[in-house]
């Protein structure tokens, strides 16, 4: 993180494995990995509890180019959820990181991702 506690690329990964919303067929899921200090970011208090973690879903619309931050707290005995408001440049970050997972993976673009994902009636749930 920066002075002032933005991710930078080093801070996170987006894992390989991602989902489309084939109700709208727009909204790419991708799991962020988080390698900087949640609480210091989030301002948490989780990193002392033992079996506790955050997990970070970026939900990318490339159609409409919007992007947002789901964050949930897992607990043995239950999780807690809230969202993130990113900044643009982390905005700018998560969605070029997607991007080029989705490029290096599949060698599509993020809209034909989507579209292959869900098929082309994405109201169909993908059924042609």
């Amino acid at each position: 993180m920066n002075q002032y506690y933005e991710l930078e690329r080093g801070d996170i990964a987006v894992d390989r494995d991602m989902e489309v919303d084939c109700d709208i067929g727009q909204e790419i899921t991708a799991y962020l990995e988080t390698w900087f200090d949640v609480d210091k970011k989030f301002g948490l208090h989780i990193n002392d509890e033992e079996d506790t973690w955050l997990n970070l879903y970026a939900k990318y619309n490339p159609f409409a180019d919007t992007l947002r931050l789901e964050c949930e707290i897992s607990r043995d005995d239950g999780s807690e959820y809230f969202d993130y408001e990113p900044t643009a440049n982390e905005v700018r970050l998560i969605k070029d990181m997607i991007t080029e997972q989705i490029q290096k993976e599949y060698e599509q673009t993020p809209q034909e991702f989507c579209n292959d994902f869900c098929g082309d009636s994405p109201e169909m749930g993908g059924l042609t």
